[in-house]
């Protein structure tokens, strides 16, 4: 800024004053480009034709005085005011009318060496002025071209500022939201009570809207994200919409602000409301099916026991084939009942659970002698580890037997004849660590991210092996609700590793964690497995 040329207008009549002024500006040699008027309407003259950085006037004038100056300079253009010693009250006058200092005139022109520093700051002043002015006009830019309902009310709940969006919300025009209370603004649908509230110039206490408003104005803290219903008089006929409001407190020339940011959600909300709906209906369908189909499947497999048993009559070789494809089946279509009942309580938060002190160790032990017959019948070697003085833990003993016995059948499942799997319990960091390991077909990387997905079933192209594709997710959430977690490292060809981690002492038992809706899925997923059930052997 020092290295800028500035154009100044010097309006002073008096030739001695006129010489100290040129004395000045060569010998300092300042950069000015400099015009001198001796009157005020020589002055307006060259304000009309040209334009400065900065006007220096006298006061006294042969036509007027520098007041009469001051009124014809270009809006912005910063003025000094020179006045005589004594003429404090009118440099005072000087400043009202818009200049942005004065200088007291002296005899020996002293008050000349204060002008660069004086010209210096009044264009630092305006330049930033300029500045603010500027980013002024963008905020209000931007103001009114949020998509959003955008609204400045003061600490009174008066709108001072509106944009077009909430104009066009709210159906009313700018001129009759600003400069009035918040209701009125809104055109609030409310009782009596509250519209003759709102006529002894009060806010009504009804509307959250208003209420969060005020909230935010007392507490000084933001309010983000706030939804709720307000109903709007648009054209005469009530209207109910759906609102996200976030609400800023802000300080403007001293006083409480506030900019409320409100957005129309209502065609989601309604969209929300369809997909809950549907989403109950698909549910009940499913556990309605589930249900219904236990009743004929226990018909089933009693009449194959019966049969079997031979208390029917002889069986032969070939009908017992037969019998054992059927039992198979049956016994398949069981577990994917029981596991979509299962999976259908955990999604939708209807699994309780009974928190009670236990003991992990007898738990595993418990679970390890079931499933060691299955193990030997398919000749793997089942192993059990548990660390000494294993603390007792609160956790639901049935839902972790679940969690157990789908992890161990799952790896006796995908390991083949003579391998291994091991389980081993742990107490680690407040934790109880159990560890379910073999030495089976493996995951490929790929596919690990989705294996806790409902229905997905890793490819295995000529090697497949029957399952619901709904136990490791039932697994995950039961592990979930204990607020507990589950980790998998495998590697193809060579095994897998499930860890699962219980917290020692569950305070509270939290939330079953909302996945993404997917009863679509779910319930192709359920006939998909029903129908492949019914074509397997």
């Amino acid at each position: 800024m020092e290295n800028e040329r500035y154009k100044v207008l010097i309006v002073e009549d008096d030739k001695i004053d006129q010489m100290a002024y040129k004395r000045m500006i060569d010998t300092e040699k300042l950069p000015y480009e400099y015009t001198i008027a001796e009157s005020v309407m020589e002055a307006r003259s060259i304000l009309g034709t040209q334009r400065f950085d900065i006007v220096i006037t006298d006061y006294n004038l042969p036509d007027g005085t520098g007041l009469d100056v001051l009124g014809s300079i270009e809006k912005n253009t910063p003025a000094i005011f020179v006045t005589g010693t004594g003429d404090e009250e009118i440099a005072v006058k000087a400043l009202k009318g818009g200049a942005c200092d004065y200088l007291i005139k002296d005899p020996q022109h002293d008050h000349l060496k204060a002008l660069p520093l004086t010209v210096q700051n009044a264009i630092k002043q305006k330049a930033l002025k300029d500045m603010i002015e500027r980013k002024q006009k963008n905020l209000e830019a931007l103001f009114n071209a949020a998509p959003v309902g955008m609204l400045l009310l003061d600490e009174n709940m008066m709108v001072k500022g509106v944009n077009d969006a909430f104009s066009k919300l709210s159906g009313n025009g700018h001129s009759s939201i600003i400069g009035h209370k918040i209701c009125d603004a809104l055109s609030c649908i409310n009782s009596a009570d509250n519209q003759k509230l709102r006529q002894d110039n009060h806010v009504c206490e009804v509307c959250p809207l208003v209420k969060t408003i005020k909230v935010v104005l007392d507490s000084e803290k933001p309010a983000r994200k706030v939804e709720f219903q307000h109903t709007f008089e648009i054209s005469g006929s009530e209207t109910k919409l759906w609102l996200c409001m976030s609400v800023e407190p802000v300080v403007i020339d001293g006083r409480k602000h506030t900019v409320a940011a409100i957005e129309d959600i209502t065609e989601r909300k309604n969209a929300e409301q369809q997909l809950k709906e549907t989403t109950e209906i698909k549910s009940q369908f499913v556990s309605t099916v589930s249900h219904e189909l236990r009743t004929p499947l226990t018909c089933m497999k009693e009449a194959v026991g019966v049969i079997w048993d031979g208390a029917a009559g002889e069986v032969t070789d070939k009908q017992r084939h037969f019998l054992d494809i059927a039992k198979r089946n049956i016994d398949r279509l069981a577990v994917l009942i029981n596991d979509v009942l299962d999976f259908q309580k955990l999604e939708s938060g209807r699994m309780n659970l009974n928190m009670q002190l236990n003991d992990i160790g007898q738990v595993a032990k418990s679970v390890h002698d079931t499933m060691l017959l299955f193990a030997k019948k398919k000749g793997l070697d089942l192993s059990l580890e548990l660390a000494d003085n294993l603390p007792k833990a609160v956790f639901d003993s049935d839902k972790i037997v679940q969690v157990l016995i789908n992890l161990i059948s799952n790896a006796i499942k995908f390991t083949p004849e003579g391998g291994q799997v091991s389980v081993c319990v742990e107490y680690q960091c407040e934790e109880l660590v159990i560890r379910i390991g073999d030495t089976g077909m493996g995951i490929p990387k790929e596919h690990l991210p989705k294996i806790f997905e409902q229905f997905y079933r890793v490819p295995r192209p000529g090697s497949e092996i029957p399952g619901t594709g709904l136990g490791l997710p039932i697994v995950n959430k039961i592990v979930a609700l204990h607020s507990g977690r589950i980790e998998v490292e495998s590697e193809v060809d060579r095994g897998s590793l499930f860890t699962v981690f219980l917290p020692l002492n569950l305070k509270s038992v939290p939330e079953v964690p909302q996945m993404e809706t997917k009863q679509d899925s779910l319930l192709e997923g359920f006939l998909s497995s029903v129908t492949s059930t019914n074509k397997a052997n």
